[in-house]
C-alpha cells in the first residue's frame, strides 16, 4: 500500500530522525519526494510504502513531531483548454505525465506530489494544482 504525505516538522524537532525511526519501527520505505529543511523548520514531502497498519503507525508517529496532511488528488487537466503541446511532460520531476499512443497528454494521479512545475510551464493554464 502506497501513501503520500506533505509533512511539516518544527524547529525543536527538526533534527530528530523522524523519517529513519518510522523505517526502522514500522518497517516501512519511505522515498522522500521534495525537502526543505531550515534551522526553524522543515517541510516534505514523502511516500510511505507498507502495509496498513504500518502505515497509520507511522503517520501517527509523524503527528507527535509535526503536522501531516495527505496528498490525496493533487492535479487535474481541463481536457477543453489543454492542446496536448507537451511543454509539462519534460518538466515533471517524477514522470507523472506523459503522451499516450495518440499523443494526448495524460496524467498518473498517483505518481503526482503536487510541485506545481506543471502548471506553472502550460502555455494554456489548463493545468490546476490543488493546494492541500
Amino acid at each position: 500500500m502506497k501513501k503520500r504525505i506533505f509533512y511539516w516538522i518544527s524547529g525543536r524537532n527538526v533534527k530528530k530522525p523522524v523519517v529513519s525511526d518510522i523505517i526502522k519501527t514500522y518497517d516501512v520505505d519511505v522515498t522522500i519526494l521534495k525537502a526543505k529543511m531550515e534551522p526553524s523548520e522543515g517541510f516534505l514531502t514523502l511516500e510511505l510504502n507498507g502495509n496498513e497498519d504500518s502505515l497509520v503507525n507511522s503517520v501517527e508517529y509523524l503527528k507527535e513531531y509535526g503536522e501531516v496532511e495527505d496528498i490525496s488528488q493533487p492535479i487535474q487537466k481541463k481536457e477543453e483548454k489543454c492542446i496536448d503541446c507537451g511543454a509539462c511532460i519534460v518538466h515533471c520531476p517524477v514522470g507523472a505525465i506523459k503522451f499516450e499512443e495518440d499523443f494526448s497528454v495524460t496524467f498518473d494521479i498517483d505518481e503526482c506530489i503536487g510541485c506545481k512545475t506543471c502548471a506553472k510551464i502550460c502555455p494554456t493554464k489548463a493545468i490546476i494544482v490543488y493546494d492541500l
